[in-house]
């Protein structure tokens, strides 16, 4: 199917290229949640986003995410960033002149919940579109929700089941488990690594990298010599360690979200594990490094270009965006933000532009974005029909944390 290219976006001081304008933050009140990361002045769960004041019917979508839980440090900069984009989305005009309006959910970090929000948003709200979620679990069931009731989705969850089978409707913006399997795969055969062992989380989020490394080891001639998981609520993970450590693993990687895997590192560096730990950007952000404090030092991790926004390449067909939503966003919050701010970002950014190439029509949003290019801050987004996700693993890089820091590694 022919695709067609974003020409530009038309946001204040947007600039004549592929990338569209990064939030610029003036005067931009922070978001509200209840799973920390909350500064006064905000929006609760729940309650509608308020739109620029515009004669016209609004544009009603919903944002289902982990507002709180477990995935809360996920959640909580997708909803920022997305209070910030839409801030300027509507200053600009929204939507052919329609405001757009986004009526939050909290989840939870809950399977359950996330259906509930969205039944609730379809019955009660009237929304055309949905956001979310956060987590690999809840957007699972909410995208089997969605595409029933043919709504469109676009979800900020990991796991490569939320869009593969692809289903008419639903897209999502982080990378994917076969992207990151596929970078630490590549990286490992450079260094000559050709045994590892897998320590992940239990959940779809952690089962869909664990299936994903079974998949593709034999392909890059890597052998599975240990596969353990835990729970994403256990507090120790040292019996499994301890198993890994009386194998001749060379490397292990650890595929999961914050705080399962900075215990995994500590408890390795108790155990003296002694060999490289990678983990998957399901930890990439900074709650990560506070988690682990010292004991992090050397350890590597797969994640998007936006975890260091200061080591990408000027000539990176992704800098410029890059630079102006950490500037906006950083403005607005006085914090850096991670990966997943930038899936929230990214999101609502495919979701309004699907919006006004359909004319505003949501019954053709997955129609027209099936024929969308965009560079956004995640990657370089090429959907067709056949790919409701549009990134691959050349959009991901290798991080080491040195210093406390997150370094790109080279």
């Amino acid at each position: 199917m022919k695709k067609s290219q974003i020409k530009k976006w038309l946001y204040p001081l947007a600039v004549a290229s592929l990338v569209m304008l990064s939030a610029c933050g003036g005067g931009a009140q922070p978001a509200g949640t209840s799973g920390g990361g909350s500064t006064g002045g905000e929006q609760p769960a729940g309650q509608a986003q308020p739109a620029a004041e515009s004669s016209k019917e609004p544009i009603k979508v919903g944002a289902i995410f982990s507002l709180t839980g477990a995935n809360s440090p996920l959640g909580v900069p997708e909803k920022q960033a997305v209070e910030l984009l839409l801030k300027e989305i509507n200053e600009a005009g929204g939507v052919d002149g329609r405001p757009v309006e986004i009526i939050f959910e909290d989840d939870k970090s809950d399977n359950t919940e996330a259906v509930k929000a969205i039944k609730k948003l379809v019955s009660k709200d009237k929304i055309v579109a949905v956001l979310g979620s956060s987590g690999s679990g809840p957007s699972l069931g909410m995208a089997e929700f969605a595409a029933a009731e043919k709504l469109p989705m676009i979800s900020m969850a990991a796991a490569d089941q939320v869009t593969n089978p692809v289903r008419a409707g639903i897209f999502k913006t982080p990378h994917t488990d076969v992207h990151g399997t596929k970078r630490i795969f590549k990286y490992l055969q450079e260094k000559g690594i050709t045994k590892i062992a897998t320590l992940n989380d239990s959940n779809p989020y952690g089962s869909g990298w664990t299936q994903q490394i079974q998949k593709y080891a034999p392909e890059y001639g890597i052998t599975i010599v240990a596969e353990e998981k835990y729970g994403t609520k256990d507090p120790s993970m040292s019996s499994q360690l301890t198993k890994i450590k009386g194998t001749d693993a060379q490397a292990l990687i650890v595929a999961g979200t914050n705080p399962a895997p900075a215990t995994i590192v500590k408890e390795a560096k108790q155990l003296n594990l002694g060999i490289p730990i990678i983990s998957s950007h399901g930890s990439a952000n900074s709650k990560f490094l506070e988690l682990v404090g010292d004991a992090g030092e050397g350890v590597l991790m797969v994640a998007g270009k936006l975890l260091v926004p200061d080591q990408v390449d000027a000539n990176d067909p992704q800098a410029a965006i890059i630079k102006k939503f950490v500037d906006g966003y950083k403005a607005a919050y006085n914090a850096e933000p991670d990966g997943f701010a930038g899936y929230g970002y990214d999101g609502l950014n495919l979701l309004v532009e699907g919006l006004k190439q359909a004319g505003g029509d949501a019954s053709k949003l997955g129609e027209v974005l099936e024929k969308v290019n965009y560079v956004g801050v995640t990657g370089e987004f090429k959907f067709s029909a056949e790919d409701h996700n549009g990134l691959t693993e050349d959009s991901m890089i290798m991080v080491e944390v040195k210093d406390g820091k997150f370094q790109l590694l080279k």
